[in-house]
């Protein structure tokens, strides 16, 4: 095939390749420039992000007309593979498109609220370059004389194996969608499992990231959450106060019904504390090894952690001001030593 080639066509080639590298320096440096200028002065982002995802396969599209007519200068027959080129460049831009077009998929999904959203559009983004890519490998098979349905056939015993070793991601794949129409949790979520806590940073197809505490990142196979007890603490309506107060046995009686009634009027006046629809309670609850105990439990309006301390604190400290008001004190644990000295041991 190549011993034909005279000394002319390599340098009617060689020109050519030159010519087309100028002419692909000139469209990306001039036209694309251009374009760019133009979708800049739109009001929608899309078509920048769309301009932006056809550049390489643009650029790649000269480089398959160089080859292909430097092939017929050389006369060469490499038709299979600038079909297969013509192909790959095809599938590649339309696979970079996938992304700037996912916007489609919102107005879909916007249903299920922006944090949901994004995670369907993940799943779905996804699942459209899986496919595509599987298209992409199918047409350039058969291009190549590919029986892909035999080849399949032939590996049949393979795929199952492989379909066996695939259980487990498929699980996971499944139970993203459990996740995001069951409405189990989002992204920003506090949630809890007997295996991690901390906040949803991102809800992938396989597995969910979630940021705990101590700022470290945990990565759990969606499969798991899904077959585990999970908390999901940000869907809390109030949140919860429990305490005791510990008041010294030698309270009188009048200073604790003082005490309790005083703190009950208190919860129920404070703006910051839930007092409907939930469960309230201010009671004498137990007579302690050192104490007489007081429970309160109650709810506050907010969710927000740092919130709820700065509530909590100020009420401790109205508490305390109550009982040193009440000329009450609280308990701490002590012991009494009575000495009984007999009537031998009196001096004479």
């Amino acid at each position: 095939m190549f011993e034909q080639i005279s000394v002319n066509q390599l340098i009617l080639g060689g020109l050519l390749v030159i010519s087309a590298l100028l002419l692909r320096k000139i469209f990306a440096d001039i036209v694309l420039k251009q374009l760019k200028k133009v979708v800049k002065s739109s009001e929608t982002a899309v078509d920048d992000q769309i301009l932006l995802a056809l550049e390489s396969p643009l650029k790649l599209i000269f480089i398959v007309v160089i080859f292909y007519f430097v092939t017929i200068i050389l006369s060469v027959d490499f038709t299979q593979l600038i079909r297969s080129l013509v192909i790959f460049t095809i599938f590649w831009g339309i696979y970079r498109c996938i992304e700037p077009l996912s916007f489609i998929i919102d107005t879909l999904t916007l249903k299920f609220g922006a944090e949901l959203t994004q995670a369907l559009k993940n799943f779905f983004v996804k699942g459209v370059k899986i496919f595509l890519i599987l298209i992409a490998l199918t047409i350039l098979l058969n291009e190549w004389g590919v029986n892909v349905i035999g080849l399949l056939a032939s590996l049949s015993l393979a795929g199952a194996a492989i379909a066996l070793a695939a259980k487990e991601t498929l699980a996971n794949i499944l139970s993203v969608l459990t996740i995001i129409f069951d409405k189990m949790f989002k992204q920003g979520d506090w949630i809890m499992t007997p295996e991690v806590e901390g906040i949803v940073e991102e809800i992938g197809s396989r597995a969910t990231k979630i940021r705990t505490f101590s700022k470290a990142l945990v990565t759990v196979p969606n499969s798991t959450l899904v077959n585990s007890a999970l908390t999901n603490w940000s869907e809390m309506t109030n949140r919860r106060i429990k305490m005791r107060l510990a008041l010294e046995y030698r309270t009188p009686r009048k200073n604790i019904t003082a005490i309790l009634q005083r703190i009950k009027g208190y919860i129920q006046s404070n703006p910051d504390i839930e007092s409907s629809n939930v469960t309230t309670l201010v009671y004498l609850v137990e007579l302690n090894t050192h104490s007489i105990d007081i429970l309160l439990y109650y709810f506050t309006k907010t969710t927000n952690w740092e919130e709820w301390m700065r509530v909590r604190e100020e009420n401790m400290l109205e508490f305390m001001k109550i009982i040193e008001e009440e000329g009450a004190a609280f308990a701490f644990p002590s012991q009494q030593i009575y000495v009984e000295k007999l009537a031998g041991d009196l001096p004479q």
